[in-house]
């Protein structure tokens, strides 16, 4: 767009040139009136066309160079497998050199605040020379729980059937790698891997994001108090369980050999939560989140001895704790950066 304008702007400048020889010819004014004049005019302009195809440069290297500031604040990402839904990456990036630090994804739940867990997260990402992004998956374009914390992988996640199963570039654990490759464009950033947390629905977006997305460039992931799970155990079907859902088709050992942290208040206990999800298929877990949590692990390292996986995740209680998002945030720091 912008070469044609120039270009088209080189045209005109050599008609007009042309017509103003033609006219003092005619006139038999001085030649060098007009010379003089149209030098300054196609200064004037040549200089304007400077400043337009900077702008314009600037214009189309947006999210490719380095337009992401130091301090907070947030940019719009947009991923090419849902162009349609553009999301709004809440962030801190402090001084120093950006090229080697940390990149962390921080996971909001379900009240899709991502703007105050990137809040709960800067002084730390300050302190300890971190980047931390919170990405708002709002309720309009990813709705409900099956729109967020499930992921997106079937039409409605609590029916799923093959019929329903979506295309994977539509799931929504599939927006965090190609939101990695910009960050990393725009901050010129030689990191090779990331770090994950989610607290609530967003320890439900991450635990599940570790099984659907095994091979995912994640370093470390923080499940943090999360309201139910999806149980790698053989048994049950998906959401519950991994039965009958693209996860059943993998290698075992790639996700259970994944740095995966299953954190939980040890205050968590209130079964009476309004938002806490109750029904027969999740009460099995247990009736609150500090049960579920404890349920959700040993299921699990129970289940990679029966299939001889190699098992990395590990469990962790926080003391003092219930379901508090700086509580828990506050303890993932300490396991990644202290």
């Amino acid at each position: 767009m912008i070469e044609k304008s120039f270009n088209h702007f080189i045209r005109l400048n050599y008609i007009f040139f042309n017509w103003v020889d033609f006219i003092s010819a005619c006139v038999k004014l001085p030649l060098n009136y007009f010379r003089m004049k149209l030098f300054f005019n196609r200064l004037i302009l040549l200089v304007l066309t400077i400043l337009l195809v900077s702008c314009g440069s600037g214009s189309d290297a947006v999210g490719q160079t380095n337009d992401l500031k130091n301090g907070a604040n947030k940019f719009v990402f947009t991923y090419a497998g849902l162009p349609q839904k553009p999301i709004n990456v809440f962030y801190n990036i402090p001084a120093g050199d950006r090229t080697n630090m940390p990149i962390v994804f921080v996971f909001h739940g379900k009240e899709r605040n991502a703007s105050d867990y990137r809040d709960i997260w800067t002084s730390a990402s300050n302190q300890y020379g971190f980047m931390v992004f919170a990405p708002e998956f709002n309720d309009t374009d990813f709705p409900g729980t099956n729109g967020y914390s499930l992921g997106n992988v079937y039409q409605d996640g609590n029916n799923p059937s093959v019929q329903t199963l979506n295309n994977e570039s539509v799931w929504t654990f599939s927006v965090i790698e190609p939101l990695f490759d910009y960050i990393k464009g725009n901050v010129k950033s030689a990191k090779t891997t990331y770090d994950l947390f989610g607290h609530s629905g967003g320890g439900q977006f991450v635990h599940r994001f570790v099984m659907f997305k095994p091979n995912a460039r994640f370093n470390r992931a923080v499940a943090a108090n999360s309201g139910w799970y999806t149980v790698p155990d053989g048994i049950a079907s998906f959401p519950v369980g991994i039965v009958n859902c693209p996860v059943s088709d993998a290698n075992p050992t790639s996700y259970f050999g994944r740095k995966l942290y299953i954190t939980v208040g040890e205050l968590d206990t209130n079964s009476a939560d309004p938002s806490l999800v109750h029904n027969t298929a999740v009460d099995l877990q247990g009736m609150n989140r500090f049960d579920r949590a404890n349920y959700f692990f040993a299921k699990s390292r129970n289940y990679a001895t029966a299939v001889q996986a190699t098992f990395a995740w590990q469990f962790r209680t926080v003391p003092n704790s219930g379901h508090n998002a700086t509580l828990m945030s506050n303890d993932a720091i300490k396991l990644l950066f202290q």
